[in-house]
């Protein structure tokens, strides 16, 4: 059975929302913006490979978080689509030990 737009929208925006808290926790410590990154909220670049659906809110979660970054329009745009690439070939990977 296909599961339903709303369920497949609802899950986007908690996985844009769940990013965007991971990271912005992250920033209170200083990790998420800086000269090397560590941003939290890029453990779950693995979902799409489970939840196809969870690719576009894990680009919607990078803009968001990438809004904050001091590096300006080339954090917004380039990291942003980086993410989302990443996103789209982790969801057609066809090996399990591939996608993380």
């Amino acid at each position: 059975m296909r599961k339903s737009n709303i369920q497949q929208l609802t899950l986007a925006a908690m996985v844009a929302a769940v990013y965007f808290v991971l990271c912005y926790f992250g920033n209170i410590f200083q990790l998420t913006f800086g000269p090397v990154q560590v941003r939290l909220g890029e453990a779950l670049t693995v979902l799409p490979f489970l939840f196809p659906a969870a690719a576009p809110g894990l680009a919607l979660g990078c803009l968001l978080t990438n809004i904050l970054s001091p590096y300006g329009p080339i954090d917004i745009v380039i990291g942003s689509l980086a993410t989302l690439l990443a996103a789209i070939w982790t969801e057609k990977v066809d090996r399990p030990w591939l996608a993380p």
